[in-house]
């Protein structure tokens, strides 16, 4: 028999993990906790290519678009190549390499063409994604999510690298937490 101690403990655990990570410092957030309102269904509208980084990859990302070349389901460990919106509802994640350990990514909305860099690019007008070259790239996504995970995200150059975790409203990267790694006790 549980003395009420203990009860009390297992009470506190349990709430502890049942906890929104809205509202919770210490837990990671969750894809269910950033469902999109919304999914896009049709053909999707020509990506509308504005700076000279997305007019060099047009290929890419009109592709991307049209035949679902670069697209992928839910991260970059998955290799399901997939037609239609990949991301928040309506958006197209099209990642393609640019050399060792590089990675390129445009977030193309479906519904206008409007392209996006992702998160800790450089720039507004940067496709390059900000990730560890010297550990595994891992994106993680859903179609029916605004949240993305950088696993080995890094500020440029190759500092604050860890976990980081993004929502995406109103066309804009929100940064929700992060895990840094601390390179020197840690390298990959």
């Amino acid at each position: 028999m549980l003395s009420t101690w203990m009860k009390l403990g297992v009470l506190a655990i349990w709430a502890g993990c049942t906890a929104s990570p809205r509202f919770s410092g210490e837990s990671e957030p969750r894809f269910e906790d950033y469902p999109t309102k919304e999914t896009f269904q049709g053909p999707p509208a020509q990506p509308v290519l504005v700076t000279a980084e997305e007019r060099q990859y047009r290929t890419r990302i009109r592709n991307g678009v049209a035949t679902g070349e670069g697209v992928w389901n839910e991260s970059q460990g998955h290799s399901a190549k997939a037609t239609g919106p990949n991301f928040a509802g309506h958006y197209y994640v099209i990642r393609w390499g640019c050399g060792s350990n590089c990675l390129m990514v445009a977030v193309v909305d479906g519904r206008t063409g409007k392209v996006y860099g992702p998160p800790l690019h450089a720039s507004e007008s940067e496709l390059v994604a900000s990730m560890d070259p010297m550990s595994e790239v891992q994106i993680e996504f859903r179609p029916d999510s605004s949240l993305m995970v950088l696993r080995n995200g890094c500020r440029w150059p190759r500092s604050e690298c860890g976990v980081y975790y993004f929502s995406w409203s109103d066309n804009k990267w929100s940064l929700l937490k992060r895990v840094l790694v601390d390179l020197a006790k840690d390298p990959p």
